[in-house]
């Protein structure tokens, strides 16, 4: 018979107590249903195609009762996961697997640390983009003749925004790296 001592006791609520921890950093990713969790397990041995995820989640292969109904579950659970920019495919050639990003792998590594989950767009960099817009709406009022700036202004806020027009490309250019 197991006798548990206070040492493997103490084990076990450590245990309980990193994967309590691990779940509540993988719903701060948007990513509490089972189903989710799953697919993202299975992903990070490889790509796969929806097919072989649910082969490999229900057991079910094409041709078996409830093959259709598992096969547009995870398609749809996909698609989610999709949008939260943590999985990706090809978008030319024939063979189209599904993969993790780079988003989603060091976000998955992130959970037994005690690093904060990357998002997809700091604060910083959104306020890089606000501030493009916000610099690219006198100059657009200015070129529609709605509203007339002086010069000293007019040669300010120009260079200003082709500056942070770049910076804001760059960053997005970055984020699309992350996630595609």
């Amino acid at each position: 018979m197991f006798r548990a001592d206070s040492d493997s006791i103490e084990n076990i609520d450590r245990l309980k107590t990193r994967v309590r921890e691990g779940i509540s950093k993988l719903k701060g990713l948007d990513v509490g249903d089972v189903l989710s969790i799953e697919i993202l397990a299975q992903l990070v041995g490889g790509r796969k195609s929806i097919t072989e995820i649910v082969e490999l989640i229900y057991g079910l292969r094409k041709g078996d009762g409830g093959f259709i109904s598992s096969y547009s579950r995870v398609s749809r659970e996909i698609k989610k996961l999709e949008s939260k920019g943590l999985v990706s495919r090809k978008i030319f050639g024939q063979n189209k697997p599904y993969r993790l990003t780079e988003l989603a792998i060091t976000n998955l590594a992130r959970i037994g640390g005690e690093q904060n989950q990357m998002v997809l767009v700091q604060r910083s960099e959104l306020a890089i983009y606000l501030a493009t817009i916000a610099l690219a709406l006198p100059i657009a009022s200015q070129t529609l003749n709605i509203w007339q700036l002086g010069d000293l202004v007019t040669s300010t806020i120009f260079p200003t925004f082709c500056f942070l027009l770049g910076f804001s490309c760059s960053k997005v250019l970055q984020t699309l790296r992350r996630v595609i």
